[in-house]
């Protein structure tokens, strides 16, 4: 186990955290994990997430000299990776991850032999006073970073917003074939927000049951869980989360490459400071997004081609997420990434199940396993002990 600081590019620094089989970054600039890697069976170390080309590596956009091409779309400036976002997907306000946190803490915890970081922001926005800290942990021998987040309302007034986790994965991760799977109860399609230009492949409104039966625009339906090849296309899907599992969960199934994005968080706990998300989202940008800087301008030819998956309060642009003056909520996240030796899975699997060791994915008598503490155990143990600590 290891965990250390690292300096990146000028001004910027991060923290590196690493078992035997896998290892995550995280930047201290808006918190973004910028690498979840495993070993692939080829031998490569090869990491899930995505960092778009346009990503900026100065200590801010304001000071870049290239800032204009941003469009003063700050968040963009921190695109890709794995991010929590608070309280507002909007560009033009402050959000958690747009902006700098501190590294307040990190090391070893003895109960579980893991190692663990603690961070933390605040807001900077008048009337809108509010304070997050987030401790990320990684457990011996789990693929699988475990992120807490706490928000409180430090103010005197309500606070609305909304709250997301999303994670964005591209090449080798995934590929053509690759196949995407969650539990939601149903899902539909959102039309392209008026910031964005693309052309959407699924029909906008309509509710459907299970991904492969899509609705598309020019009629029929399509496999919105299978990645095709470039279709030209951008989809925001967004799914009810189900009230009967005891988590959320999704999951990204490479075949060729035979490897496993999963990420899932509590839907039921026996604590009141937990918050949970009331959805799933996913974001397919098949070489679909036309608008500055997924393109080099506004029109030209896509650049970037990944998935993003995610949880949320609520579509974009609603204020889903309220938390009352004094009043404080609890996140949980798991992201985990790893390869498995079983061509069959590679075909699709049926069933997912939820076990002492982790979770198994099924197809007939062949399975993979993914080692997860899928109840959240030590990081709730390990973020309350930081979090009441800090509080003092």
């Amino acid at each position: 186990m290891d965990v250390r600081r690292l300096a990146l590019w000028e001004g910027r620094y991060a923290t590196y955290m690493s078992n035997d089989i896998f290892s995550a970054i995280i930047e201290d600039q808006g918190d973004v994990v910028l690498e979840l890697t495993s070993r692939a069976l080829s031998g490569a170390r090869i990491n899930a997430l995505v960092l778009p080309y346009f990503r900026g590596t100065g200590a801010g956009v304001m000071s870049d000299p290239n800032g204009e091409w941003w469009q003063s779309r700050q968040t963009l400036y921190q695109a890709g990776g794995a991010y929590f976002s608070f309280p507002s997907t909007s560009m033009d306000m402050i959000t958690s991850s747009g902006t700098y946190w501190s590294v307040r803490r990190y090391g070893t915890e003895e109960g579980h032999g893991g190692v663990w970081r603690y961070s933390e922001m605040k807001s900077r926005e008048a009337g809108n006073r509010y304070h997050i800290g987030k401790v990320d942990m990684l457990l011996p021998g789990h693929p699988v970073l475990y992120t807490a987040i706490r928000i409180e309302n430090t103010g005197d007034s309500p606070i609305e917003g909304a709250a997301s986790w999303h994670s964005m994965i591209s090449y080798p991760a995934i590929e053509t074939g690759t196949m995407i799977q969650s539990n939601a109860r149903y899902y539909t399609a959102y039309a392209m927000a008026s910031r964005e230009s693309g052309i959407g492949r699924f029909k906008p409104g309509v509710i459907f049951d299970e991904l492969k039966h899509a609705p598309l625009i020019r009629g029929g339906n399509a496999d919105a869980g299978y990645v095709p090849s470039p279709t030209g296309t951008y989809d925001y899907l967004i799914g009810k989360a189900s009230e009967k599992d005891a988590v959320s969960w999704i999951a990204v199934n490479n075949p060729r490459s035979q490897l496993m994005f999963f990420m899932l968080t509590p839907r039921r706990s026996e604590s009141e400071e937990d918050y949970f998300f009331p959805n799933v989202d996913l974001a397919e940008n098949y070489l679909g997004r036309m608008d500055a800087p997924w393109a080099l301008f506004d029109g030209a030819c896509p650049q970037v081609m990944a998935v993003t998956c995610g949880f949320n309060s609520g579509p974009k642009g609603t204020r889903n997420f309220s938390l009352a003056p004094g009043e404080h909520k609890v996140i949980y996240i798991a992201n985990g990434f790893q390869c498995y030796d079983n061509p069959r899975i590679g075909l699709g699997y049926y069933s997912t199940e939820f076990t002492d060791s982790g979770v198994v994915f099924k197809r007939t008598k062949s399975w993979a396993m993914i080692p997860i503490d899928h109840r959240f155990k030590a990081i709730r143990e390990q973020s309350a002990r930081v979090f009441s600590s800090s509080a003092d």
